[in-house]
Order: structure tokens, then sequence, then C-alpha cells
């Protein structure tokens, strides 16, 4: 596992108390197989954040960039690249010292870092009573904008600082630190993946494809319960979803959670998508979605069958859906795999769709039917 250290000490001193604490840490994790890699924010030129917000303007030419060109740019790529930071600071009036809070302000130009998962902290002081401003920080702001485990806090006070028995408590908590699992890799790229699904033929059980199937619904999983456990701003799902589908997500597209899919990769949307709360996508048959379409609370859009022989129960067979620009789909609606809905069409609530629906009607029912013309 790859981390990241942001540490400072006052003046700054290499043998100094934050620093002996961190390499403390480093060697135990180093021997348990981690690379650590130390950023002495003291010694660097780091700016303070200008909130100018260029860095999360689209079109701005700095997105998850930012426009002062100082020292944190090379420590972009590390943060990017590191599965866990540990903040390490001697308390400077309650709080981090001053460099390591224009190092930590500027971290909002990534939003979130690429691999980021797991932070500690550690701190330095003279006293025990002086912690609590860099903890509430710590655990209120930092852990929650970052969406970051907490992995624990050390402090270091008067005689603990250098003593061997906190030494040996850093060490032991680098040493402890287990590697994640290495990534389990795809067992077929998305392209050939998405080629067996879109071929009209059967997915057989016990095939490589049905394999791949598996393997990607577990990847939606995991991410689907990234974007339903926690608030996110609208930004942060538009690129959840993206990593979802593995397509760019207009920045036009809208989406309140919870949402569900059994996969994700073959969703296709338009400009202007807006996805109301508890739908529920089975996309691996293909779902494309126009222009400007509404897709109201709890749709489900199912695009497999199982075979009706039971020789052919366990087999899948996908057939896509199709929504047109600017279709409104209600509440509660079902569309089945193989249909298409007309531009500007509109699926009133609790409808079950099984055939296609023209352009520029209305269709309500069990099965749906047109009832009226726009």
């Amino acid at each position: 596992m790859n981390y990241a250290d942001l540490g400072t000490e006052r003046k700054p001193h290499p043998h100094g108390n934050t620093a002996a604490m961190v390499e403390a840490f480093q060697r135990g994790a180093a021997e348990n197989g981690h690379t650590v890699t130390v950023v002495n924010v003291c010694q660097k030129k780091i700016a303070g954040c200008l909130a100018c917000e260029s860095c999360h303007q689209e079109g701005s030419g700095h997105e998850r960039q930012c426009v002062q060109k100082d020292d944190m740019q090379a420590v972009y790529p590390l943060l990017d690249e590191s599965e866990m930071i540990v903040l390490a600071s001697p308390i400077y009036y309650h709080g981090f010292s001053g460099q390591l809070q224009c190092a930590i302000n500027r971290i909002y130009a990534l939003d979130k870092p690429k691999k980021l998962k797991k932070a500690a902290l550690i701190l330095s002081s003279g006293s025990d009573h002086v912690y609590s401003g860099a903890i509430y920080e710590y655990q209120n702001s930092f852990l929650n904008y970052l969406h970051l485990e907490d992995m624990g806090i050390f402090t270091a006070c008067d005689k603990q600082n250098q003593s061997p028995e906190k030494l040996e408590e850093l060490y032991q908590f680098g040493k402890r630190l287990v590697p994640d699992a290495p990534a389990v890799p795809a067992p077929m790229p998305v392209p050939d993946f998405l080629a067996a699904f879109d071929s009209g033929g059967p997915v057989r059980q016990g095939s490589a494809v049905m394999a791949a199937s598996g393997w990607y619904s577990q990847e939606a999983l995991r991410i689907t319960a990234e974007l339903n456990g926690a608030y996110h701003t609208p930004e942060e799902i538009q690129d959840l979803f993206a990593q979802l589908t593995g397509k760019p997500v207009d920045r036009t597209f809208g989406l309140f959670p919870p949402f569900y899919t059994d996969c994700g990769k073959n969703i296709t949307l338009g400009k202007h998508v807006f996805i109301n709360s508890g739908c529920r996508f089975q996309d691996q048959g293909g779902i494309t979605i126009g222009d400007g379409a509404l897709i109201g609370h709890n749709a489900v859009l199912a695009t497999l069958d199982h075979g009706m022989d039971p020789s052919e129960r366990h087999d899948l067979f996908p057939a896509p859906i199709h929504i047109g620009e600017n279709v409104w789909l209600g509440a509660n609606v079902t569309v089945l795999g193989g249909v298409t809905i007309g531009d500007n069409a509109v699926i009133a609530a609790g409808a079950v769709v099984t055939k296609n629906i023209p352009p520029n009607t209305v269709a309500a029912g069990v099965p749906a039917r047109v009832v009226r013309t726009l």
C-alpha cells in the first residue's frame, strides 16, 4: 500500500518530536511491505488556497489542478496514488501548523484523491490539553469531506515525546497495517463483455461471459454502496456515476440516490438527464437514455430475461431499452427489455411497458397502452 505522510516540525527539525514519530511509523509500515513517502511541508513553498474555484470549473483549463504553481504541484500526483494519508504536526495554538493547514486546504483542488481511502493523525505537543482543535478538524472536516476511514489518532506530550514507549507504539501501528488484497482483474475487458451482451444471443450459464457478468456486478455493488452510503455533492455523484458506467458523464446529469444497478457498464446517458431516488437499472442488455429524459421515483428498467424452458432457466437473454429525448417516466414505472420509448412520450405512474411507445404520446396501464397524443 502506498502512503502519503504530510508532516511539519517547528523549524523544521529533521530529528524533532514529530519527525521521530513519523520515522517510527514509517519503519514499521515499510517492514510490513508498504511504501511511505514523507513530505515535510515546512520545507516546501505551499501557499494557502485562494478559493477561486478554478479547479472545479468545467472548461477553466484547471480541472483538478490549482492555478498556483508552487511545491504543491509535486504533491498532487503522490496524493492521487496513495491509499492512506497520515497527517503529522506539532500543535500550534490548539491546531495544525500553518504550513500543514495550507497543504490540507490545497487538497481541495483534487476534490478527492483518486485512490485515497484511509487516514491517521500524529500530534506532538508540550501539554496534554491542547489537542482538541486539531482533532476536531481532522474528524469533522478532513475525514468527512474526503470520506476516509480513520485508522487512528496518536498523540505525544511533554516527556512522551521521543520516549521509547511512544515510538514503539507508532512502530507497531505501521507494522500491523494490513496491505489491501491485490485487486482481482476483470475476467473480460469491457468492450468484449458488452459485445457479447449486445450480440442478440443468449449468455449461457457457466460461460466466460457469465463469469464476467458476476465480476462487473460485484464492482457495481461496491460503487453503488459508496454512492448510496453517504451524502455526496452533485459533482461527486456525477464522478461516481462515471466510474460506475466507465463513460464520461455530462455535468448536466442529475441523480437523487439511492440508485441500484447490476452492472452499470451498459448505461449510456444524454445531456440534462435526471434520475430520481430509488431507481433500479438492470442494464447488462443495454440502456440508452436520451437528452432531457426524466426518470421518476422507483422506476425499474430490466433488460434481461431467463429462458422459459427449464434447461435454459439460468441462461440470460438480453434485450436493450431505448428511452428517447424528453421522455418522462412517472413513479414506479417498469420498462422491459426490447422496448423503445419515443421522444417526448410520457409514461404514467405505475405503468408496465412491454411494447414500444410512439413519440409524443401518453401511455398508462398494465400493460401500458397509448391513451392520448401530445
